[in-house]
C-alpha cells in the first residue's frame, strides 16, 4: 500500500536551522493499521499507555501519539520523512 492510503497531510513544524521536524497526520479510518504496522517495525523506547509511544526505527527516533499522529524530529527534509513512511507503513 502507498503512503498516501495512510496519510491524511503532513505539516512541517519548527525544526533547527539544518534540520526539520514533521508531524504526520494518519487517516482516521487507517489510523489503527498504520499504527501497528509502525510499531510493529519499531524498537520501542518508553510509552505512556493508550496515549504516545516512543520508538526507534532505523536510528531515527519519533512519536507515535494513539490520536493517529507521528512526530519526527531531525531529518534532514521531506525525502528522507517519505522514505522512513514508505518503509514504516508497507
Amino acid at each position: 500500500m502507498a503512503v498516501e492510503e495512510y496519510v491524511s497531510r503532513i505539516e512541517e513544524a519548527c525544526g533547527t536551522a539544518k534540520t526539520k521536524d514533521y508531524v504526520v497526520i494518519l487517516k482516521h479510518e487507517k489510523r489503527e493499521e498504520a499504527l501497528k504496522k509502525a510499531l510493529d517495525k519499531s524498537r520501542i523506547i518508553a510509552e505512556i499507555r493508550g496515549v504516545a509511544v516512543k520508538a526507534s526505527f532505523k536510528d531515527r527516533e519519533f512519536t507515535l501519539f494513539m490520536n493517529g499522529r507521528l512526530m519526527f524530529k531531525s531529518l534532514k527534509d521531506r525525502e528522507e520523512l517519505n522514505t522512513i513512511l514508505k518503509e514504516l507503513l508497507e
